[in-house]
This record gives C-alpha cells, structure tokens and sequence, in this order.
C-alpha cells in the first residue's frame, strides 16, 4: 500500500472513497494485521496509467483522445437489443390485458421484470415502464380520464421507443458501424453523450453567444430526479436552445444546482445534442459579459411573425413521439388578453392562441396576470413560451414563459 493509499472497490457507490474502504483504512490505522498479497493487475495498471500522464503532463505533450472500443460496443448494443424486447413483450402484455385486470401480484411481475432492465443499459425505457405500471395500480382502483390518456401517451411512447430502437440497433450492427452517431434514438435507450462524442459526429458550433431566456427547477418523478431547465436564444441565427442540468434525488448532495443567468455567454465551442428545435447543449468554458439594449431588440427580431406558422412548425415537432411533449417558440403579438374563463388569449392581426398554464409550469397564468401584461400590448414585444398539444381538449395551448421587450426580459417562472 506504501504512504498513499489506492482505493478501488466494486461497489456501485458514487462516494470517493467508498465506505468498503473506509472501514479498511480505519482497520489500517488501528494496526490491524493484513496478509501482505500481490499488487492486483487493475491497480498496477491504474497506476501505470496515472504514471504516464503525469509524465506527458511534464513534458507538455498533448495527449491523444480516446479510441472508442468497437467491441464493447457491439456487445452493448447486443445486450441492449435483448432488453428490448423485454420491454416489448411488456407492452404487448399490459395492452392485451387491459388495465382493469391489473392487480397486486401482476404489478409486482411488471416491477420485477423493469427492474431487470437496469440489467440491458436501458435507463429510459425502463423508467418509462415503472411509470406505466405506477398508473395502471391507480386506474385500477379509481378510473380517471386524464390518467386514462397519460397511460396511453406513455405506453405509446414506450412501444414507438423500442420498436425504432430495435430497428436502429439491427442496422447499426449489420452495417458494423456500431459508433454513435446523429440520433434522438442513442439518447432514448438511456445512454449518456460525452462532449468528446458530439465533437466527432460535428454537432458542434464554434464563437456562439446565447442569451437565457427563461429559467426553472423542475420536478421529474418519472426519473426520480430535479432538472434544472434553461431555454436561451443563439443571438446569431435565433434558434431557441436549451440546458438541462440533471440531478437524481439520491445524488442531491453531489451535483450543484444550477441558478438563472442574465448575461451573455459567449462560447467558443458549443455542443448541440441530436434533435429537432429545441436542441439540448452545453459547453466546457465560456466568457461572460453584460447584456447590451440593442440585444433585446435582436432577439425580438427573430420572433415568428404569425401564430399560424408557429403552430405548423409545433406540429411537425410535436407528431414525433420520440421528441419532447412540448416545443418553446418566440412569438410576436399585438396584445395579451384575457376570457371571462380566467385562461389568456395572445393575438397577432387577426390570428389567436389561447394560453394556459402547462404540467411543468403550473402558475404561469396567474404570474403573468400579476405582471399586468397590458402594459406590453406592444407590437415591438414577444412572446417565449412552450407550444403543447392536450389531450383532453384535444387542442394547441401556449403556456408563456417569458415577455421580451425592447428594454428588458419579464421572467415568469
């Protein structure tokens, strides 16, 4: 062991030393007897490893980027493939069922057979189906219309996930191109991007400058995680971003929470994850300034001019299952108004949308009622909000999220 310990364990523990090894250094330290064995082949190895970039560190050599292993990756997506159609077969048996004769005991065969897909690398589809079988106990024993439809969004979802997963695993593997490449798909079966692999495929923007627009702390009890959620605007082409800041419950005191921004950052590399709008980033280092006039004014200028294209546009983002439930657009309008019903109304000439507070946002109505949004019945003002399609209205809403104008952006979450 020598003066500075190692310590390797093969626990899941995210703790650095785990407690395994802590309780072996306090029994080191009380001078318990160890029988003195060979230097493991993993350890010597670490060492080795360590050894030699220490050395390139000295003498300022750059080091090479990893090379992914194909092989690892191939069996990956082997055992992925096979996980999958545990999770068909789960489908297929929960649909052909129907949910009133779930009960107790076929609850806890569904509970057992998602715990196992933590056994595929399949994080996504597997938190899907705890959420599935979570609402069909509550169906079950008291029927509801809206958690009626919720079940059928989820199941699918998760159905269209594994199918188009299945097929884009096959391909992957007949073709022997097994890397990942531009896909939602790669990020739907649960795996995690590395910047380092949105670099390679060329998702990468270089010297962008994104301004936030909206900022929030949302609860995923799917996921059983906080996502602290950004929406900015690239005050070049105006495409509306985001970020996510992910932090699982068990993991709180591990990962710092994220806060609202109000500056610009400029980037020198920007990386965008597959998808349609509303694209995920983020970035390793940044410059930050102080926000400009003529900034908002920019950003106003990248506004939809009519609410009947951005619903179009909506509704080509929205009809992929795969995508998010919702798309944020920013829109311009001639005034905010609101029904006797209490819900606002945005208009544009002679085209309206009727807004209303979404599942993630629950108040922002109401805030925005508070704001007195006539003072900014402007048309050099706009509007950022999420576009959404309910199902039991079977209608587009806009939950607004935040009023740009010419001198400042009014938050309302």
């Amino acid at each position: 062991m020598g003066d500075t310990p190692v310590f390797r364990c093969s626990c899941p523990s995210r703790q650095f030393p785990c407690k395994h090894s802590i309780a072996l250094m306090f029994d080191w330290l009380a001078e318990k007897d160890f029988e003195v064995g060979e230097v493991p082949e993993d350890i010597a190895s670490k060492r080795k490893k360590i050894e030699n970039k220490a050395k390139k560190a000295e003498s300022g050599e750059t080091p090479k980027p990893k090379k992914t292993n194909k092989s690892a990756v191939t069996k990956k997506l082997k055992k992925q493939r096979e996980g999958l159609e545990l999770a068909e077969s789960f489908v297929n048996d929960i649909l052909s069922r129907g949910v009133s004769s779930i009960n107790n005991a076929s609850c806890l065969q569904y509970q057992a057979l998602a715990k196992q897909l933590g056994d595929y690398y399949l994080p996504e589809p597997q938190a899907i189906m705890l959420e599935i079988i979570s609402l069909a106990q509550k169906i079950s024993k008291k029927p509801d219309d809206s958690q009626l439809n919720k079940f059928t969004e989820l199941c699918v979802r998760l159905s269209v996930s594994v199918r188009k997963s299945m097929d884009y695993i096959d391909k992957k593997l007949e073709s022997g191109e097994v890397l990942p490449e531009d896909s939602i798909l790669y990020e739907a079966m649960g795996n995690v991007w590395k910047l380092t692999q949105l670099k390679e495929i060329g998702l990468c923007k270089q010297n962008a400058e994104i301004m936030q627009l909206s900022f929030s702390v949302i609860e995923d009890r799917i996921h059983n995680m906080y996502i602290d959620t950004a929406y900015w605007i690239d005050l070049s082409d105006g495409e509306i971003c985001k970020t996510e800041n992910k932090r699982p419950f068990r993991a709180m005191g591990f990962i710092k929470e994220e806060d609202s921004f109000f500056g610009v950052y400029h980037i020198p590399e920007l990386c965008n994850y597959p998808g349609g709008l509303n694209r995920r980033v983020r970035w390793e280092n940044a410059d930050i300034r102080n926000k400009e006039q003529a900034n908002f004014s920019k950003v106003i200028s990248f506004a939809e001019k009519s609410l009947s294209d951005a619903v179009k546009k909506a509704k080509n983002e929205l009809k992929n299952t795969l995508s998010n439930p919702c798309a944020a657009m920013l829109i311009k309008y001639d005034s905010i108004e609101f029904a006797k019903d209490g819900h606002g109304v945005l208009k544009l000439g002679d085209e309206t949308i009727a807004m209303k507070s979404g599942a993630n946002y629950p108040d922002v109505i109401d805030v925005l009622k508070i704001v007195g949004c006539d003072k900014y019945n402007r048309e050099d003002c706009a509007v950022m909000g999420e576009l959404f399609y309910d199902v039991s209205d079977r209608k587009i809403y806009l939950c607004p999220l935040a009023v740009v104008t010419p001198e400042k952006i009014i938050r309302l979450c």
